[in-house]
């Protein structure tokens, strides 16, 4: 934090601006969450994140880096994890999100933010008369957003996730299901076989 503090100043002492990146982590977020074609939880995090001044970029989990690793070596093995018994990914490489669909690990987004357009440097513009002037900015201005975005970011993210937890409550459990546990489906499907786990 110190570096980037000292950064931003030396950027600010120039009459400069400077851009950034926000990750933020949401932890024990339920598996299940999302959707896999309408309602992705991706799509609805990207559009929310997108939606805040500034953010020029989004990604999740890898994002861009995962273009440059194989199927292999991106691919999010699966494993029993031996204290609690629940699946779990080896990498977390997706960033919690499979499918549009929340797996149980920490969902992990990318923010990018551009630098703030006014500066204190003289740049060209054009006048709405049709005039090629200079402009140099006054007054306050942040040389960099990512301060105050970082709240921002997290609310978002707080406010999707939430939005996708009440939309699944209101699918899954409008009906709830009143059969003994034994008798209920699999969540892991019909060829999964946990001890002492649903049949």
């Amino acid at each position: 934090a110190k570096l980037m503090l000292e950064r931003i100043d030396e950027i600010r002492k120039a009459g400069n601006s400077i851009g950034g990146v926000v990750t933020c982590v949401a932890r024990n977020v339920p598996a299940g969450l999302g959707a896999p074609v309408f309602d992705k939880l991706e799509a609805d995090l990207a559009k929310a994140c997108m939606s805040i001044p500034a953010a020029k970029g989004f990604e999740s989990g890898d994002g861009f880096d995962g273009t440059l690793l194989s199927g292999k070596e991106h691919n999010d093995e699966f494993y029993i994890d031996p204290k609690t018994g629940a699946t779990r990914t080896k990498t977390n490489r997706s960033g919690g999100i499979q499918g549009g669909i929340t797996n149980g690990e920490n969902v992990v987004v990318h923010v990018a933010f551009k630098p703030t357009s006014t500066i204190g440097q003289a740049q060209a513009t054009v006048t709405r008369d049709g005039l090629a002037v200079e402009l140099r900015g006054k007054g306050r201005h942040d040389p960099c957003v990512l301060p105050r975005a970082v709240p921002m970011v997290e609310a978002m993210v707080a406010l999707t996730l939430a939005d996708h937890l009440m939309m699944q409550e209101a699918q899954c459990n409008l009906f709830p299901n009143e059969d003994a546990l034994e008798d209920q489906p699999n969540p892991m499907g019909t060829t999964a076989e946990r001890e002492d786990g649903p049949k």
